[in-house]
Parts: C-alpha cells; sequence; structure tokens
C-alpha cells in the first residue's frame, strides 16, 4: 500500500510503497497496465521476473501519485529526460518529481518547481564497506565511520550513501560529480552542502527520512540560488 511519510519541508510530499502488496491495495490496475511502451521494454528485459515486477509496480505507483497531483489519466502521463536522463514530465507546470527503488520498498517523491533526489536502501551484508567509503566518502565522513563501533558501521553507511544519492539525483548529474567531493554526513539531520557544478557552487539541502521499515531514505533539494546549474 502507498504511504505517505511524515516529513517537514514545505511543498515535498513524500511517499513509501511496498512492491510487494497486490496491485488491488494500491487502487490501480495490475502492475504495467498504465505503463508506455518504453517502460514495458524496459521491465521485459530484467532478467528475474521478481524484478520486472517491481519496476512495473513503482512505476505504476508513480503515475497513480504524479495523476492525482496533476489530474492527468495516469496512462496519458508523457515523460522526457534530461540531460543525464533524469526523468521529468513532459507536461508546462509540471511538479518535480524522483523515485528510488531497494528490494521490495519504493520511495517517491512530488514537489514543486524545485528539483528534487529521493533515494532508500534496504541493508544487506558488505564486506568491503571502508573500502567502499574511501572511495566514495569525504576523509570527515570516513571518520566519522571509523569512530563508531563496527556494528553501527552499515546503517551509518548506508544513510551517508542514500543522503550522497539523493543530492545527485537532485542536481541530476547522474554520476557526472564524484560523491567524495561534497559533505552529505553520516547522521540523519537536515544540512546544507555544496555541489561543484560547472565550476560553480550548487546549493542542495538534504535530510534523512525515517520511511518506517527497515530500509534508509533521504530526500534533498536545490536551494533556490542554485536551481539554474541543476540538469
Amino acid at each position: 500500500m502507498d504511504q505517505q511519510t511524515p516529513f517537514s519541508a514545505p511543498g515535498i510530499e513524500l511517499w513509501l510503497v511496498d512492491l510487494q502488496a497486490p496491485a488491488r491495495e494500491r487502487e490501480a490496475p495490475a502492475p504495467g497496465d498504465w505503463l508506455d511502451e518504453a517502460e514495458r521494454s524496459r521491465a521485459a528485459r530484467f532478467h528475474f521476473e521478481r524484478d520486472a515486477h517491481r519496476y512495473r509496480a513503482s512505476h505504476t505507483a508513480l503515475r497513480h501519485l504524479l495523476a492525482q497531483r496533476t489530474g492527468v489519466a495516469p496512462a496519458a502521463l508523457r515523460f522526457a529526460a534530461g540531460r543525464h536522463d533524469k526523468p521529468q514530465l513532459d507536461l508546462p507546470g509540471a511538479p518535480a518529481f524522483n523515485m528510488s527503488h531497494s528490494g521490495r520498498w519504493a520511495l517517491i517523491g512530488i514537489g514543486g518547481q524545485a528539483p528534487i533526489g529521493v533515494d532508500i536502501e534496504a541493508p544487506r551484508e558488505m564486506d568491503d564497506l571502508m573500502a567502499l567509503a574511501e572511495r566514495n566518502f569525504t576523509a570527515s565522513e570516513c571518520a566519522e565511520l571509523l569512530a563508531l563501533p563496527e556494528a553501527g558501521r552499515l546503517r551509518a553507511f548506508l544513510r551517508c550513501w542514500t543522503r550522497k544519492e539523493a543530492c545527485l539525483k537532485a542536481v541530476g548529474s547522474g554520476l557526472s560529480i564524484e560523491p567524495g567531493l561534497f559533505e552529505a554526513g553520516t547522521t540523519p539531520e537536515r544540512r546544507t552542502t555544496t555541489l561543484p557544478v560547472s565550476g560553480q557552487a550548487c546549493e542542495v539541502t538534504v535530510v534523512s527520512v525515517d520511511v518506517d521499515c527497515e530500509a534508509l531514505a533521504a530526500v534533498a533539494w536545490v536551494e533556490p540560488g542554485s536551481r539554474h546549474l541543476a540538469f
């Protein structure tokens, strides 16, 4: 069932979607009935049906929520891709949105005109956690991880990872910006950080969110003075 998550930033709605819930619980058709040809083709390329189902279910939920926001029928919504393939609605005055999924969960964010990004990660065992951190985190973020008991590092790592991913997705840069070039932090509070975009400083605010499941999640948005730098 789609579940709106408590969140304090004005103008942004966050929805947690259980991709294993039957379609009837979402008041939507069977996953795939609203999808366009490109989405159906993408779903067909997954090797495992489980992954194809999750893709169809997440995109069906996205269309359902965007239809409620825009008044356009779910199947009639059309999407375009930004410079780094970040999807956007092909509709005048359309709200910004972003989606992430991991395991059985999807997180959908719908905002106003400010570019936004969301990320969700289900915990999983990681033998090379600190090696990954050293390649993708700042020196201070790595130090924060090392200061924690080993048992607490995984969730702190994933918290930082989701925060960085949300920032990069808000800017729409894909992986063209190295995640180790900006601070997102391993703790959940809101902070404004600076990403290097086209030789300029792009201000992005990020905060971790409680999605009431085992996964970790974050949402980020580009600050007004930097929106011209988002892709």
